[in-house]
């Protein structure tokens, strides 16, 4: 597969070689790349020297080995050269900005799907996590093109709030498939099994930690993730509930119904991170909503919307 590098990643990664290299007494490549930088200056004209820059700064790239680390973690994905039409690593600004994506192809009549992977300069300093970072990457590029597993570039959310809660669920879900399966594979990624079970019992706090690790149990064995269950559990904390269904875990850890933020709630059905806590011991209220839901509980749950509608209504009457 054709792999092209961001200019300004490559100036950026080679810059930090140098200042790790001289900060342990090592200048040796700083003054091979100072002995064909510097003459540019002397030769060339100002318009055609970032260009003359940047042919040296590529050389000193591969020179690096970093090219030859880059394609070889890609040689891993064999099938991604039948799929893609290319790829491109790109410079990430921050954390946030790593990962990847596709965008289309310089032929965008075959409808050709380039593979953007963005990655912080720093990271070429640390090979190993590099190594992991970008075969990590490669495992979610092999999952958008896969037919199975169904992917689409969505919304996911119906209010930026909603979106990032959402996003964060989908990621932890799709990094547990991810990871889970490289590491059956037996390749190194970005993180362990208990790693990324810490991540996803973050999500679910109020879930008994016996449930979740029951319910992580299954989701890291599972090989038939697609793109439409992920986003089903990460909208939905009842989906995820779910799963424990018929496990081997005590019955007193299911019988209490859990409530997370982003569940719908009963009354208005829509979804709602302002759960009212003490509902049960507003006789008045309960009453009032078992009225109009007669098979509401208070352990149902119910909004702050929902419960200063019926404020009101006990108000006016």
């Amino acid at each position: 597969m054709k792999l092209e590098f961001d200019p300004s990643l490559i100036e950026e990664v080679i810059f930090s070689e140098l200042k790790v290299r001289e900060e342990k007494g090592d200048f040796a490549l700083t003054l091979e790349y100072h002995s064909c930088i510097d003459p540019v200056y002397e030769n060339f004209p100002s318009d055609e020297r970032p260009a003359q820059f940047k042919k040296i700064e590529w050389d000193f790239f591969k020179k690096l080995g970093f090219v030859k680390l880059i394609k070889e973690i890609f040689d891993e994905f064999p099938g991604l050269d039948e799929k893609a039409c290319g790829g491109v690593i790109a410079k990430a600004v921050n954390n946030f900005d790593e990962g990847s994506y596709l965008t289309k192809g310089m032929n965008q009549d075959a409808g050709q799907k380039r593979i953007v992977v963005k990655i912080l300069p720093d990271r070429f300093l640390n090979i190993p996590y590099l190594k992991k970072l970008v075969r990590h990457e490669l495992m979610h590029t092999s999952d958008m093109f896969s037919d199975s597993y169904g992917y689409r570039d969505e919304r996911l959310g119906g209010n930026p709030m909603e979106e990032s809660i959402i996003k964060e669920r989908y990621c932890v879900f799709w990094d547990i498939y991810v990871d889970s399966r490289l590491i059956r594979n037996g390749r190194e990624t970005l993180s362990d099994k208990e790693g990324r079970y810490q991540e996803f019992s973050a999500l679910y706090k109020k879930i008994p930690d016996e449930v979740k690790m029951a319910i992580f149990d299954v989701l890291w064995q599972d090989e038939n993730f697609t793109h439409d269950r992920i986003l089903g559990m990460a909208k939905d904390v009842n989906e995820v509930i779910k799963i424990s269904e018929g496990l081997p875990i005590k019955h007193t850890f299911k019988k209490k119904k859990t409530i997370l933020p982003g569940a719908q709630c009963p009354l208005c059905q829509f979804r709602t991170y302002q759960w009212v806590e003490g509902i049960e011991q507003d006789t008045y209220l309960v009453n009032e909503i078992k009225k109009d839901f007669p098979d509401w509980e208070p352990e149902d749950g119910v909004c702050g919307q929902c419960t200063e509608a019926y404020k009101v209504k006990k108000a006016v009457c």
